[in-house]
């Protein structure tokens, strides 16, 4: 059963206790279960199927960039927003572009990860929730995070604003209109959801004690 979102709520510092088995698993485990994951989200956007993490959602939505020859092009966007109690919780900024409430949000399915990888199934499913429990910490202590998500984006904290910036490929991909390059080529907010190396505002360089997750 999928951990409730109640549970990434943490009115104290994390005990350690909490996560027992990421200790027990090496970081190359850690990184082969969210690279599954990262491969279902990926797969699951492509279908135009929301997917909800437990702190938060992907999904593709529509939008319309500054761009083209009438000055408005349609486009579809990945975005990800961060579930509204844990926004409110933590007094993180609200995002620009949010998720439709039309739109259904469905949880990852932990036995279709699992098997990709040849994991169990209470493995994959409790090493995500205890990764996620680590970056509710970072949450809490205002701690700076780059949370990389494997052909999909990077996911940042910097303060009280979270950030997820995607990287081109899958932007490109997910798009069904064929018009996200002339958007991104000219629409500067548009081309700001885009990872590039060190310069964004959020996968800038940062100070030392940043945490960068999964590893």
């Amino acid at each position: 059963m999928a951990a409730d979102v109640f549970s990434y709520l943490l009115f104290e510092p994390l005990d350690p206790k909490e996560l027992n088995l990421l200790k027990d698993l090496t970081t190359s485990e850690i990184c082969q279960v969210w690279w599954a994951t990262s491969k279902y989200i990926r797969e699951e956007l492509l279908e135009k199927r929301a997917v909800d993490i437990g702190i938060g959602s992907f999904a593709v939505v529509p939008a319309h960039a500054t761009a083209g020859e009438d000055g408005v092009l349609d486009v579809d966007r990945p975005v990800f927003q961060l579930n509204h109690h844990i926004q409110k919780f933590y007094k993180l900024k609200e995002p620009k572009t949010k998720i439709p409430p039309e739109i259904f949000e469905y949880p990852l399915d932990f036995q279709e990860i699992a098997e990709s990888i040849y994991f169990r199934v209470p493995i994959v499913q409790q090493c995500i929730h205890e990764t996620l429990l680590f970056f509710a910490e970072a949450l809490r202590g205002k701690k700076e995070v780059d949370f990389f998500f494997n052909r999909l984006g990077i996911l940042s904290l910097r303060g009280q604003e979270v950030i997820m910036n995607f990287f081109d490929d899958c932007v490109l991909q997910v798009d069904a209109t064929g018009n996200m390059l002339p958007a991104l080529l000219g629409d500067s907010e548009m081309l700001n959801m885009i990872a590039f190396r060190g310069k964004n505002n959020f996968t800038r360089c940062s100070e030392d004690g940043c945490f960068v997750l999964p590893r």
